[in-house]
């Protein structure tokens, strides 16, 4: 039992890497497990990962209205592409 239990229970870091990994990569069935756990008993963690949500979403709705008007003539101006996600952040 506890095998089960040190296999099942993450370190904030490790659980911090998870959330960022769940942004680009599916997690198995046994990371989402992990981090669903963590994220039952750790404020610090789930608050994380609802900020990290929140600024990803921002990043791909800033990058979807940029190609929809055009705001900014070359994406890869990295200066113009930073203001725009810390006016969508601040607001």
């Amino acid at each position: 039992m506890r095998k089960i239990m040190n296999a099942l229970l993450l370190s904030c870091m490790k659980a911090t890497e998870l959330i960022e990994k769940d942004s680009f990569f599916p997690l198995s069935a046994l990371e989402k497990t992990q981090l669903f756990l963590h994220t039952k008993v750790c404020d610090a963690c789930r608050t994380y990962q609802k900020q990290s949500k929140m600024i990803d979403d921002a990043i791909v709705k800033s990058l979807n209205d940029e190609e929809e008007s055009e705001q900014i003539s070359n994406p890869a101006d990295d200066d113009a592409l930073i203001e725009m996600i810390q006016k969508k952040i601040n607001t």
